[in-house]
């Protein structure tokens, strides 16, 4: 599991092997971020952007709001399958693996897709990215 703080509220987090059922995988994903509640202090309101890969669950936790919610915490989920999962590194022979390359600000971006695998030898050399605020960023790369 890797836990990144983007704010004082807001969290991405990334589960490397859990299994969510694809009927009730809202469910799934609010037991999941219930057992972290206490860890990482959340309270309040949370729209969490979930994607399910074959390789992980990603999270992005953002609070909305926490006036109503004393020590409670409520969740809305949107499941999104379709978000992109980027890996970052500063050596591109890293990527050679990768269909889509895209280099932006001295950093280079392969775009994670099913042969995650060979990734995992390697994930000490960058990051795994993902959430709409990449895409943003991303939008302004060059291809390879």
């Amino acid at each position: 599991m890797k836990i990144e703080r983007i704010s004082e509220t807001d969290y991405k987090l990334y589960i490397y092997s859990i299994e969510i059922s694809q009927d009730n995988n809202t469910e799934g994903i609010k037991k999941t971020i219930k057992k972290m509640q206490k860890k990482l202090k959340l309270k309040g309101f949370y729209k969490v952007i979930a994607c399910y890969k074959e390789f992980g669950l990603f999270l992005q936790l953002i609070k909305l709001d926490d006036s109503f919610y004393h020590n409670t915490l409520d969740l809305r989920i949107t499941y999104d399958d379709n978000l992109d999962i980027y890996f970052k590194t500063k050596d591109y022979f890293i990527l050679d693996k990768v269909n889509t390359i895209k280099y932006y600000d001295n950093f280079y971006y392969g775009l994670v897709d099913n042969c995650y695998d060979w990734l995992i030898e390697k994930v000490e050399f960058g990051e795994i990215i993902f959430g709409y605020d990449i895409n943003e960023l991303l939008d302004n790369a060059i291809v390879i």
